[in-house]
């Protein structure tokens, strides 16, 4: 049985929904700055004198090293200490790294902004999957998950049209400098009204006083649990994707389909956000669904074994369309099936994560999906498309894109072989 905590203090909870928006906000924030770099790629690189290559290190992996390298010094600090101060800290930290990405003059200063935003974000989302799993029970955790997941997609549509509309109306140094200072309001917010959630609130009475274990114990322990290691492998190979889509998507509009500057964001971003909000939400719907009416904190990886194969003939499509309004239909739909894959995930390993170590396990989730995803498959991306380029011009980005075709398939490979070592254990909460 499960029994909710008394708070010792007295203290009143916190409201559900409104604790939720907070981290819905931040997120947006989180992921509305880091698609600010994707839709000014081509600008920069004239300005900067950059490679492809060098665009793709400077967007992922110096963001996603920094990201992770501090992300696992923050794991354990969220398993301990104020979960929201460290969340505002980071989000002041990763406005004014944006703000200051607008004074980059190279290589090396754009890589330090970059992996200073890196830094503040790494805060996000283990804090977020922590506050979550104290904030809803586990039958609706899954779906506050998804809600919460959405906000990537909102935040990519509102940071693609802003990146685009304010860079060709005042330069690309100025948009950076614009929307990291934007930051600095939810900030204000944060500070005056987001209350801490009573730590294990729904989770069983003999690990309500259990103290953290110390990060390596952690790692051993969770890596341990039958599914686990498997769902993280298998969420950061399906990280892939969405980890390309970001970086080089607009500038392949670019570049194949003569888009505009000004326009590229206005139109990729709604298809983006339409496909992943809906996705994410469905996914989370449903997969709470299953575990409510199935038992087993694995049975909603169910969703996305269905929903990851399902995307690979759309993105075929996407990538090889000549017209640009069969590709970005198709690029739709692709998002809402690969965005079926996120809530789900997170969700399971939440759950099966013991309340003392969810910060461990998101960073575990987040390091993952960071070196595999974010950071492999942008690099990859682009140094294929600078080897391609002596041979196919502008049209090596179209083919070094669609070498992520299989990526959706491995993932759900990996995915199904957690959900059958995992299956046989027993749900962690009640």
């Amino acid at each position: 049985m499960t029994a909710a905590r008394p708070d010792a203090q007295g203290r009143r909870d916190p409201n559900p929904a409104y604790g939720l928006f907070l981290l819905f906000a931040s997120n947006l924030f989180n992921y509305a700055d880091r698609s600010l770099l994707g839709i000014v790629v081509d600008p920069i690189k004239a300005d900067l004198r950059l490679s492809d290559t060098e665009m793709s290190i400077v967007s992922g992996s110096a963001f996603v090293l920094f990201n992770l390298a501090v992300g696992i010094l923050i794991a354990g600090w969220v398993d301990r200490a104020s979960r929201t101060r460290i969340l505002i800290v980071g989000v002041t930290l990763w406005s004014a790294a944006t703000a200051a990405t607008g004074w980059a003059e190279g290589f090396a200063s754009l890589a330090v902004t970059r992996a200073l935003v890196g830094v503040g974000e790494a805060t996000a989302f283990p804090v977020a999957m922590s506050m979550i799993a104290d904030l809803y029970a586990p039958d609706r955790r899954a779906r506050a998950v998804g809600i919460y997941q959405s906000s990537v997609f909102v935040g990519v549509v509102l940071g693609s049209i802003a990146a685009g509309v304010l860079a060709a109306a005042y330069g690309w140094r100025n948009m950076f400098l614009i929307c990291g200072a934007t930051g600095f309001i939810l900030v204000l917010l944060m500070v005056a009204t987001m209350r801490e959630p009573e730590r294990g609130k729904f989770d069983r009475n003999d690990a309500f006083d259990s103290p953290a274990p110390k990060l390596p114990v952690a790692v051993g322990r969770l890596l341990r649990i039958p599914g686990f290691a498997l769902l993280a492998l298998g969420t950061g190979i399906g990280a892939m994707t969405g980890g390309v889509l970001p970086v080089w998507a607009p500038t392949f509009l670019l570049r194949s389909h003569d888009v505009a500057l000004a326009n590229v964001g206005a139109l990729i971003g709604p298809t983006v956000g339409l496909g992943g909000v809906t996705g994410t939400i469905a996914a989370g719907m449903l997969a709470s669904r299953l575990v409510r009416t199935r038992g087993g904190e694995l049975t909603g990886l169910l969703v996305p074994l269905v929903a990851l194969p399902l995307a690979v003939p759309f993105y075929l499509v996407f990538c090889f369309s000549s017209s640009l309004t069969v590709a970005m239909v198709a690029a739709t739909i692709m998002n809402f099936l690969l965005a079926s894959g996120s809530s789900p995930c997170f969700a399971a390993a939440v759950g099966l994560s013991p309340a003392n170590m969810r910060g461990v396990a998101s960073t575990i989730m987040l390091a993952a999906m960071g070196v595999i995803g974010s950071a492999l498959g942008p690099l990859v991306v682009g140094a294929l498309s600078d080897a391609l380029m002596p041979g196919l011009g502008q049209e090596s980005l179209r083919y070094a894109l669609a070498s992520m075709t299989i990526v959706p398939l491995i993932s759900a490979g990996v995915l199904w072989l957690s959900y059958r070592q995992g299956a046989v254990r027993a749900p962690a909460v009640a």
